[in-house]
């Protein structure tokens, strides 16, 4: 690593990425208290979507301004949208005024995307796949951690204590953050218009691209259709849990970051293909299991399942189209990460619709036809590229 990248400021650069990628997920274990509150145990849903619809924005239009303007100011300003976001929800008197702070909530949580190549450019050639693992690593602990701080606070202290704490954390991270980042010069000069045309053209350009986004938008669609609707579901007969034990569950996603750490090895040894393969047959293997066995077994072995399919996915379709442009490699981040995200609100709007439509089969049963999808587009994507 060169001077620039100490090993303080890299955990800094995880410790960010965490804090700020938590609050995407802060709401999850929280929603059956907040549809009590607004008696709004049909439309709760939402506010998990609008996060993730905030955030989807802020990776396509705010991020590339990465490559064009100091990212330590960016990242300082991002902090107070979600400072302010927060408390709105914290103080929320109507679901729709909570889901509308929530866009802004997942719009400033995009810092997590600004660190990660911040990391990548200020490592030595040598360093930089140790110091973006790092940072990912930071990243599924926010996700973890996010669920169950969450249903502690909110099973302890109420849901509105919960937004204020994320509020004073975000605080805190702007704060250290300012003092902490180095002034990075932008990489071009290109107008701002012109970012955005150029990754149409890279999306067009590579069709491996378009092929990870397909399959990694299907996972994280998913992901969230399970997260988005865990805690509705352990609030119902025969479970009858609260916001702690559907945080609790958040516990379970360490194999996320077991398999983060283990992947870029496994990629290295069996090829990306067959550790794509593998995660894209877990993720199946999950939604099954969730059809066939709704029961708090079945949930355990379900999440693990499917947390450790989407990290070691995640990881392999990453690593291979970080390598198709080295001078394009933030726009390809932008490209992929914000297609991913849209797959991810469209699984939780989806989820909302299903479950309060035909309950928890039915999400089961979308769950695993997308996985499906998934495992279609990867297989008739190499029987493409052999031929």
């Amino acid at each position: 690593m060169t001077q620039t990248l100490s090993r303080k400021l890299l955990f800094l650069l995880a410790l960010g990425a965490g804090a700020s990628v938590a609050n995407l997920y802060y709401a999850q274990p929280l929603l059956a208290m907040i549809a009590n509150t607004f008696n709004a145990q049909t439309s709760v849903g939402w506010v998990a979507s609008a996060t993730l619809v905030g955030y989807t924005l802020g990776i396509v239009f705010i991020l590339p301004l990465g490559d064009i303007v100091d990212r330590r100011k960016l990242t300082v300003l991002l902090t107070s949208v979600l400072v302010i976001s927060t408390l709105v929800c914290a103080f929320s008197n109507s679901l729709m005024l909570l889901a509308f702070a929530s866009l802004f909530v997942g719009f400033g949580a995009i810092i997590t995307q600004i660190l990660v190549p911040l990391a990548a450019d200020l490592s030595m050639p040598e360093q930089r796949s140790h110091s973006v693992g790092v940072v990912f690593s930071g990243i599924l602990a926010g996700i973890l951690l996010a669920r169950t701080i969450s249903g502690a606070i909110g099973q302890s202290l109420g849901w509105r204590p919960m937004f204020v704490f994320a509020s004073i954390v975000a605080l805190i991270l702007g704060i250290v953050l300012r003092a902490s980042l180095p002034k990075v010069k932008p990489k071009t000069t290109q107008p701002y218009s012109e970012l955005l045309k150029s990754m149409f053209s890279l999306l067009i350009k590579h069709r491996q691209l378009r092929i990870a986004c397909a399959i990694q938008a299907c996972l994280f669609a998913i992901f969230n259709a399970f997260w988005s609707t865990l805690a509705l579901l352990l609030a119902k007969p025969p479970f009858e849990q609260g916001a702690a034990i559907a945080g609790a569950f958040g516990i379970l996603g360490l194999v996320g970051v077991l398999a983060a750490n283990m992947s870029g090895r496994m990629t290295t040894r069996y090829g990306v293909q067959k550790i794509l393969l593998s995660g894209l047959i877990f993720c199946a293997i999950a939604y099954g299991i969730f059809m066939i066995s709704p029961t708090m077994a079945g949930l355990i072995v379900g999440v693990v399942l499917l947390d450790f399919g989407l990290s070691i996915a995640n990881v392999s379709n990453q690593s291979m189209i970080l390598g198709l442009d080295a001078q394009a490699s933030s726009r390809i981040n932008t490209i992929y990460v914000s297609t991913i995200f849209i797959g991810g609100s469209i699984g939780a709007a989806a989820a909302s619709i299903l479950w309060v439509q035909s309950g928890w089969l039915a999400v089961c049963g979308f769950g695993f036809v997308v996985a499906l999808l998934a495992l279609a587009i990867h297989h008739f994507g190499r029987v493409k590229e052999d031929n």
